[in-house]
This record gives C-alpha cells, sequence and structure tokens, in this order.
C-alpha cells in the first residue's frame, strides 16, 4: 500500500467534470484506490462517489493505493490531480 496528501490544482475543483477525469483515470489502474476528504473515504473508480468528495480547489485529498501498479498508479492519481488544465 502506498499514500499520498495531494492538492487539488484544478481551479474548478472535483466537479461533474473533473470527478470523472479522475474516476475514468483510476479506473484505467489495475489496483484499488481510495480517495479521502473532509473525512469522508470513497472508491476513486467511482464518479458519483468522487463528486460526493465536493473537493474545492487546494483541498486535500488523502489517496490510498494498493495493487500491482500501486507506485505507478499515484504518481499518474498525483500529476492529475495537481495539473490546473480546465477542459
Amino acid at each position: 500500500m502506498v499514500e499520498a496528501l495531494v492538492q487539488v490544482g484544478d481551479p474548478s475543483g472535483l466537479n461533474g467534470h473533473g470527478s470523472a477525469r479522475l474516476a475514468v483515470h483510476a479506473s484505467r489502474l489495475a489496483g484499488d484506490i481510495i480517495c479521502m476528504a473532509n473525512g469522508r473515504p470513497v472508491n476513486a473508480k467511482d464518479v458519483m462517489s468522487v463528486m460526493s468528495l465536493r473537493a474545492k480547489p487546494a483541498t486535500r485529498l488523502h489517496i490510498l493505493v494498493t495493487g500491482p501498479d500501486e507506485t505507478a498508479a499515484l504518481e499518474s492519481l498525483s500529476a492529475m490531480l495537481h495539473t490546473q488544465e480546465s477542459f
């Protein structure tokens, strides 16, 4: 298991689009991924669960990853969450 605290860099936070982006990205990874914010843990592969975190810009997400690709998955998710891109 690997874990990290990652700050949401998108100026919109994890709104609908940001939540979908995170869930789709997480779904492509082999490991189990849990995101926690505001004291609530959710499955990062489920868009509705991620959206329920209501993570605003600069919110710190605690990400836990277990599985065969855990280190690469954590690095990939951290990089995605740090980006300031808004589509």
